[in-house]
């Protein structure tokens, strides 16, 4: 099943150095539940944090007349299998309701049926709460945001060596009550945290062919359940030298480069080397230009993100820290939440 964490950060692609128009790499796609905010369409902006208070949780088992399995190690799991909470009122798969006793006890004969699965751990809401107030205990304002009953119940995935990640992901696409399926190992962190937690922009611009709304690409139905696309336009010179100029101007900026196709494909190819599918599926033309962007300290990244968003030929503006941040959320929480509840704004 594609987890909603890898459309999303393959949408950013952000902190490899490189981003990927979704529409560029088809072989890679696995079938699709939905946005996937990931295919495996993988990108490894994420970071790593320790499940702090979930060594202790206990496995449904017991539900089935089985001993209970204790995670000792529920933080280095392979995959993540998040249940629906009634907080996710726009996930199609959930419609807005906790996923049932049945339904849980189904997902967890469905993980431990599979031949790839070695261990099943399940951590419960509680455990997880517990686990994600000590990893964002500095964010005060994201902490506010979150209940113990938004957090959604997961069972953690050791899968075993050489097996196919994909065919677990498959096996359990639309099994009621699973809101989405992660794999961890592929969307763990590359970049250091000090290195994201840098005051940085990336400015995406508008690459041919483009299905993005930014970048004037379009969907329009023709006949009863049939869809056509018009695709996005290329950002042209002129866009590029205003946004540039636009860049220049603003104080709140304190450095930026430019980066063309080739050295984000130079980029790209250094980050993911060890994913030979990946790079094989990736060409020089398929990466986007962009803008990177360092800030000054303490200031507004939210509005210079807002601003940038809205000149034409940008594709996507992304404040590195903050996407770091969601990423971690989704792979290791199943949160899906807003840039304005993730990441406070420093005045």
């Amino acid at each position: 099943m594609n987890s909603p964490v890898e459309d999303r950060l393959r949408e950013a692609l952000a902190e490899a150095g490189a981003a990927i128009d979704p529409s560029t790499l088809r072989p890679l796609r696995a079938p699709e539940r939905r946005r996937l905010r990931m295919d495996f369409r993988l990108v490894a902006v994420a970071v790593a944090v320790v499940l702090a208070g979930v060594a202790t949780a206990a496995g449904l088992g017991g539900l089935e007349g089985e001993d209970q399995v204790v995670a000792t190690n529920p933080e280095e799991a392979d995959m993540a299998v998040f249940l629906c909470t009634k907080s996710a009122r726009k996930e199609p798969l959930c419609r807005g309701r906790d996923a049932s006793l049945e339904e849980v006890r189904a997902v967890e004969r469905a993980v431990k049926g599979l031949t790839q699965v070695e261990a099943v751990f399940f951590v419960d809401q509680a455990s997880a709460y517990d686990s994600f107030r000590v990893s964002f205990a500095d964010n005060k304002a994201l902490l506010d945001s979150i209940k113990v009953t938004d957090m959604p119940m997961s069972f953690r995935l050791e899968i075993k060596e050489g097996a196919d990640r994909r065919e677990v992901q498959q096996a359990l696409r639309g099994l009621p009550g699973i809101r989405s399926v992660v794999d961890r190992k592929a969307a763990s962190a590359e970049a250091s945290a000090e290195r994201l937690s840098e005051p940085r922009l990336s400015v995406f611009l508008c690459g041919k062919g483009s299905t993005l709304p930014a970048c004037a690409a379009e969907r329009e139905s023709r006949g009863k359940d049939k869809l056509s696309a018009k695709r996005g336009r290329e950002a042209t010179n002129a866009q590029k030298t205003a946004i540039r100029k636009l860049i220049e101007a603003m104080p709140e900026v304190h450095s930026y480069v430019f980066e063309d196709k080739k050295a984000a494909y130079e980029n790209f190819i250094r980050a993911y080397n060890s994913n030979k599918a990946l790079v094989e599926a990736t060409r020089v033309e398929d990466m986007p230009e962009s803008f990177r962007l360092v800030l000054k300290p303490n200031t507004d990244w939210a509005e210079t993100v807002a601003t940038l968003k809205r000149q034409p030929g940008v594709a996507s503006a992304n404040y590195i820290p903050c996407l770091a941040v969601q990423a971690t959320l989704e792979i290791d929480y199943g949160l899906f939440l807003r840039d304005s509840k993730v990441c406070p704004i420093s005045k």
